[in-house]
């Protein structure tokens, strides 16, 4: 039964059984009702080769200071349901349904509970499990990514050290990642924060391992009035540019329906750690304070169905970027 709640909640550990060179981590985001405060935390798992030096671990990123944690546990630590998506590490509980925090490191305090209501989550069926599409039944990829709530209300308060955050009100985001490395190169954005109610963004485009070769993979999802304009690699859409500028990113993609352009801009930057073969050794720089331009058109008759700005947003361009340009 494990096995195929797992498959259609990817929320659910994945890594049962798995000895060697995996991790896997959830990314819980959190920002406050008046937009000052940006909270993300990343609890996840590390499977190394040396098998002693794996461990659960608990990281975090402070978008009112840019400055970041990384808590380590034992691996015994963590602990997870087979039946709906709920982890353990020590005595922090994570969950679709909000996150209870009690953590207590040598240059860190972090307590409090935070709950989630009214959550728009990413459709799941036989052919497309989750946000992976059919690629979700491939064994052999080196990373996967799954949608576990384009947006959801958040109602709670954290303490930070000395410091009180209350996130009544606010508005959060969840995925995770689970696999054996990060890709070579890759480009992330998310945002819930649109000039207009109720929309929200998250794109991830990647250089994907494939027999021996390589392709540009992506996954985006834009929530508008309701509905999810979904372009992906699964479905058919194309990326028709892809363009690096200092921090700036331009893009703009397409499927039979729909053209859609994003002007991206990165704020300032945390530094947290990624997978390598499963051991957190790598490197990534992520805003949480950048902006984003998007227009949406009506591919057939050229009308516009969206064209607005976004705040707040989680924004990764990291490995070598060169790999993903297209003209």
């Amino acid at each position: 039964m494990y096995i195929f709640n797992k498959l259609y909640n990817c929320g659910i550990f994945q890594g049962a059984g798995k000895h060697r060179h995996y991790f896997e981590g959830w990314y819980f985001k959190h920002v406050d009702m008046a937009e000052q405060n940006i909270f993300c935390i990343i609890p996840g798992v590390s499977i190394e080769e040396n098998e002693a030096k794996s461990h659960a671990f608990i990281q975090i990123i402070d978008g009112s200071t840019y400055k970041t944690y990384y808590v380590r546990y034992d691996k015994e630590a963590f602990s997870f349901s087979k039946e709906h998506f709920q982890i353990r590490i020590g005595e922090n509980v994570f969950s679709d349904k909000g996150i209870d925090l009690n953590i207590e490191a040598e240059d860190m305090k972090l307590h409090g509970k935070l709950t989630y209501s009214k959550s728009i989550r990413w459709p799941s069926g036989i052919a497309s499990p989750n946000s992976m599409g059919w690629y979700a039944y491939i064994p052999i990829m080196e990373c996967y990514h799954g949608v576990l709530s384009l947006q959801h209300k958040i109602e709670g308060q954290i303490k930070l050290n000395d410091r009180t955050i209350d996130f009544d009100k606010g508005m959060g985001y969840l995925e995770k990642d689970w696999g054996t490395s990060f890709p070579s190169a890759w480009v992330w954005l998310q945002s819930n924060h649109f000039d207009i109610e109720n929309g929200s963004l998250m794109l991830s485009i990647a250089k994907i391992p494939w027999r021996r070769k390589s392709f540009i993979g992506f996954i985006i999802g834009l929530w508008h009035e309701n509905k999810l304009y979904r372009f992906t690699t699964y479905t058919g859409a194309k990326i028709n540019y892809l363009k690096f500028k200092s921090k700036d990113v331009s893009i703009k993609i397409s499927d039979q329906s729909y053209v859609m352009f994003i002007e991206a801009q990165q704020g300032n930057s945390g530094s947290l750690q990624a997978p390598i073969k499963g051991a957190m050794t790598g490197n990534v720089m992520e805003s949480i304070s950048g902006t984003v331009n998007i227009k949406l058109n009506d591919k057939k008759t050229g009308r516009s169905i969206l064209d607005t700005k976004a705040r707040c947003c989680g924004m990764e361009v990291a490995g070598n970027i060169q790999e993903l340009s297209l003209p």
